[in-house]
């Protein structure tokens, strides 16, 4: 089953994990998060490292948490036939929720060309996700 593989490339490509500032950092991504209960906006992420580590809002205004994931993935390899990932999820316990500290929920998506995946070869993974995050002023 590709599922741990899966968030292993979620990780790497995705919303919820420390960065500094876009731009500062080589292997920083972004991606466009709506959210309900807190901000929307852009944020970074930096690959690897790891799934429950807070990324910041490249506007500098806040902190994401994340302690709930839910993706759905479908990958499209080369030269075969799509199969779909998922869903799944993933929870740790929510961080309890103050007047600064407020809980949301954040819906992201994207893509990504991937070539000589160890557990998925070549071709496209497009995914969609959900967040459940902790979000604080900085």
């Amino acid at each position: 089953m590709k599922r741990l593989p899966l968030a292993l490339v979620l990780v790497v490509l995705f919303l919820v994990a420390a960065a500094l500032p876009a731009g500062a950092d080589p292997q920083a991504e972004t991606f466009e998060l709506e959210c309900d209960g807190v901000p929307s906006g852009t944020i970074t992420a930096n690959s690897g490292l790891g799934l429950w580590t807070p990324g910041f809002a490249v506007d500098g205004t806040g902190v994401y948490i994340p302690y709930q994931l839910e993706y759905t993935a479908t990958f499209y390899p080369e030269g075969g036939e799509p199969f779909v990932i998922g869903p799944d999820v993933f929870v740790k316990k929510a961080p309890k929720n103050t007047k600064s500290h407020l809980h949301g929920v954040c819906t992201f998506g994207g893509e990504e060309q991937l070539v000589d995946d160890p557990d998925f070869g070549t071709g496209l993974l497009v995914f969609s996700a959900v967040a459940h995050v902790f979000w604080t002023a900085r």
